[in-house]
């Protein structure tokens, strides 16, 4: 009996390791898919304003030069490099950030799968928190009777002499 209570609490201690755990996991995927996320629009960003400086610097020495069909091509380039920025920066989350997600979770597709999962494995290890807390207030009273058992015996017998 006292072996299947050991047990089951060891169990218990187990699962709620491994709920923890994943918790643990889940939040770090977060973490991590949002901080490579920014990392490369930070640097696609970098690299389209570079790029747009220097179309940028063509087009106005072809200006300077009164070339008029050259920095007319070099000044739509540069819009359409504006308007690859803008592109980027609309759509973060489905370029960069759940493509980060679904690598690292090899399951998940975006931040709001990402978010119920977390919710669900937080749900996961509380229900185990409340089962391991209940197995240690059931041992704890078990162990309480068992103890004024004795000492009720131990009094009985003592006092009966």
């Amino acid at each position: 009996m006292e072996n299947e209570v050991w047990t089951q609490l060891k169990n218990e201690l187990t699962n709620y390791g491994k709920a923890m755990g994943e918790v643990g996991r889940f939040r770090l995927i977060g973490i991590v898919s949002r901080v490579l996320g920014l990392f490369l629009l930070i640097f696609t960003v970098v690299l389209l304003l570079f790029a747009l400086l220097s179309f940028g610097a063509v087009a106005l020495i072809d200006v300077m030069a009164k070339c008029m069909p050259v920095w007319a091509a070099a000044l739509i380039i540069g819009a359409g490099y504006i308007l690859l920025i803008i592109i980027a920066v609309a759509c973060r989350k489905v370029l960069f950030i759940h493509p980060f997600i679904r690598l690292l979770t090899k399951q998940l597709r975006s931040e709001e799968e990402l978010a119920l999962k977390t919710i669900e494995a937080e749900h996961e290890a509380e229900l185990q928190r409340v089962r391991l807390e209940c197995h240690v207030e059931n041992a704890t009273r078990e162990m309480n009777f068992y103890i004024g058992l004795l000492r009720r015996i131990k009094n009985w017998l003592f006092n009966r002499k």
